[in-house]
């Protein structure tokens, strides 16, 4: 038997693909889609979309609201320059006498030049109308940075390392380059992470990996997911199956909403096979119920004469991509409820951040098949303990409530630590497998 051929994807940016976008040195990441004559702005950066479209993902330079890609040979030429030494001019300490200057004081920088101080306006000979008139005239950044450090009266007076600190200061302050990037799970969680960790439940990438590797989610598997966390969990195990199993998402509503994660990732019509959408008032039911609109305009044309099917010409294309989606949502809906009520689940994934663990446990772990695997996340640890004793009750075993860190390293040459400013706020993980008493 032939092996499958894994989907293409293109290696280059296209309309409507939701995308990573990062300033250089800056501090946040965005999720955009970008459309035609769409305009992205990240931290005072701001570009069309249009100049972005057919080009590879990557490293981008802006200009005049434009973004160009950055070739290879700029870049190596660049970091050649940066590691050339810097010439210093030797300090006269001679001059420098108790009776002419303090030295005690702590903001004289001890140089001929400098004994007068002066504001930071006037060490710096290029003024900001200057500098805006550069940036409208669609100057580079890496030339900016460079006429600034000439203009700089006290540039030449500074320590190596302190002109190195002064150089990534105004490279980052006006820095004209970003990453636009192809989205995955880690960059997806460490940018929601940073914009708003309360939607998130507080769930690092660390975390979230940890979860995957005790639910033992791998392809072919059949997981159901309950979650409170963007959908993050929800695809990231629809990434992990690969287009074969099964991915229960469990959601309350007539849709499963607030599930962008599972958006941005631009699946491909397989991996996203993998994604069943179950109504929780359908599992409560133990059966499919309709939708409250869901009737067929042309159903009874048999008893209405076929006036019916005259209605169904009319109806616009938009409608009946609607009836298209709800068809296969009901599809979908219907293949999960058959895993769940024929006790086909490997592991249950509970992430939850204001709705009780316990409560989707009474509902969904009998219907789990033996030697299935449990994992709960919760950022209050309360919670899980009430249902470490609510799964101790029923002979679940390996139960281990963990709180585990992986801190973010600082890899330089002489100075390799932990980061001294990191988030390092999460949850809770509560693990354990399903058995039965015979």
């Amino acid at each position: 038997m032939e092996a499958e051929t894994p989907p293409q994807t293109s290696s280059c940016i296209n309309s409507g693909e939701y995308l990573i976008v990062q300033k250089i040195d800056g501090e946040q990441s965005r999720i955009v889609r970008f459309t035609p004559k769409q305009k992205i702005l990240i931290e005072k950066l701001k570009f069309t979309a249009d100049s972005a479209f057919g080009k590879p993902h990557g490293l981008f330079e802006v200009s005049n609201n434009q973004c160009f890609p950055m070739s290879v040979d700029r870049l190596i030429e660049e970091l050649q320059l940066q590691e050339a030494p810097v010439a210093t001019s030797v300090i006269d300490t001679e001059v420098i006498t108790s009776e002419t200057v303090d030295v005690s004081d702590p903001r004289v920088v001890i140089a001929p030049s400098a004994l007068k101080l002066e504001p930071e306006q006037k060490r710096q000979k290029l003024e900001m109308d200057a500098v805006l008139e550069m940036k409208k005239q669609g100057v580079s950044g890496q030339d900016l940075v460079a006429k600034l450090v000439e203009g700089s009266a006290s540039f030449q007076t500074r320590t190596v390392f302190s002109q190195s600190k002064y150089i990534k200061r105004k490279a980052k302050k006006h820095s004209d380059r970003v990453l636009i990037l192809r989205p995955t799970i880690r960059l997806l969680a460490k940018a929601y992470y940073l914009k708003d960790p309360d939607r998130l439940a507080m769930l690092r990438a660390d975390q979230l990996a940890l979860i995957l590797q005790m639910a033992g989610v791998h392809h072919g598997k059949n997981v159901i997911v309950f979650e409170q966390t963007l959908g993050l969990i929800t695809s990231a195990v629809i990434e992990r199956l690969g287009g074969k199993g099964g991915c229960v998402h469990i959601h309350r509503g007539a849709v499963a909403q607030s599930i962008p994660c599972v958006h941005s990732m631009n699946y491909d019509e397989k991996t996203l096979s993998t994604f069943l959408p179950v109504r929780i008032k359908c599992i409560l039911a133990e059966k499919q119920l309709p939708y409250e609109t869901n009737r067929r305009p042309f159903d009874d044309e048999a008893e209405n004469g076929g006036v019916e099917h005259k209605a169904a010409e009319k109806i616009e294309d938009q409608d009946l991509e609607a009836l298209a989606r709800r068809n296969e949502r009901l599809d979908k809906e219907k293949r999960g409820l058959e895993m769940i009520s024929e006790q086909k689940a490997h592991s249950l994934i509970i992430g939850s951040r204001t709705v009780d663990p316990i409560s989707v446990l009474e509902l969904v772990y009998p219907k789990l098949a033996p030697s299935a695997s449990i994992v709960i996340y919760s950022p209050h640890q309360n919670i899980l303990v009430s249902a470490y004793d609510w799964l101790a009750k029923r002979q679940t075993i390996n139960l281990v409530l963990t709180d585990q860190m992986c801190r973010v390293m600082q890899v330089l040459p002489d100075r390799t630590h932990p980061l001294m400013a990191q988030h390092v706020a999460g949850g809770h993980v509560l693990s354990g497998i399903k058995v039965v008493d015979q």
